[in-house]
């Protein structure tokens, strides 16, 4: 285990926590690090809990609470991959959350993630894993009923009046969890990203709220579509669909 830097946007400082295993896929030349950011923005821009936007079925939206996971994250290239961490809770909100991993050297062209919990940590016991680690119990992110992870889990309020003011009074809430939910992707770089050795290069996945409730296909219509908790598998599975689509890397 190496331990992991934490940063956020309401930190002055890192502070250490231990956040997953660091395995490296090559051992060629030494480490540096990777500062991962999460950030939520809303059509370009940073999201803060509580604000009110306009969604694409014009309804004015508030988002209050929105945490994932990201699972197997690594670095790939042609010259090999390094390992960044297993898995990783991330309060997206407020300027968002950053975490420091050991990384090899190296020049590389794309990050692998998978969104959730992979089954084998998902069926793991919460109760193993230390305060400060990602799958403690003390997150409050574990369904005993289904004795697994929430994956992604966004909470706020919506007014289908877009002319309406004041604080939305309909609720929605989304979690996403189980198997079926769990979705891998391969982002590529725009330009090769470098680790240097000693060094920490900055990361930053951009995850587009706004485009939560929308694809080329298919449309989330919060007057109807505003609850899944492992009951509603089929909204589950679509707006996994969107969030995995929506993330971005700079």
């Amino acid at each position: 285990m190496h331990p992991i830097l934490r940063t956020s946007a309401l930190l002055v400082g890192p502070a250490m926590l231990l956040a997953g295993c660091h395995k490296p896929y090559t051992v060629d030349g030494p480490e540096g690090y990777v500062r991962l950011k999460v950030e939520a923005t809303w059509q370009g821009q940073p999201l803060q809990a509580g604000e009110v936007h306009l969604n694409v079925s014009n309804y004015r939206t508030q988002v209050e609470a929105l945490k994932l996971y990201l699972a197997e994250l690594r670095l790939t290239g042609p010259g090999g991959a390094s390992a960044l961490t297993d898995i990783a809770l991330f309060d997206a909100l407020n300027g968002g959350d950053a975490f420091v991993y050991p990384a090899e050297a190296g020049a590389y062209s794309g990050l692998h993630f998978g969104l959730g919990v992979p089954d084998d940590l998902n069926t793991s016991d919460p109760v193993l894993y230390p305060v400060g680690h990602p799958l403690s119990v003390s997150n409050g992110t574990y369904w005993t009923w289904a004795t697994g992870y929430r994956f992604v889990m966004l909470d706020g309020r919506y007014d289908t009046d877009p002319n309406g003011t004041g604080t939305p009074m309909s609720l929605f809430s989304i979690h996403t969890g189980m198997a079926p939910c769990y979705r891998v992707r391969d982002l590529d770089f725009a330009a090769p990203f470098t680790v240097e050795g000693g060094d920490t290069t900055d990361l930053v996945l951009r995850v587009a709220v706004d485009r939560f409730f929308y694809n080329a296909v298919d449309t989330l219509d919060l007057a109807v579509d505003h609850q899944a908790h492992g009951d509603n598998m089929p909204l589950a599975m679509r707006f996994t669909d969107n969030v995995l689509n929506s993330i971005e890397v700079e």
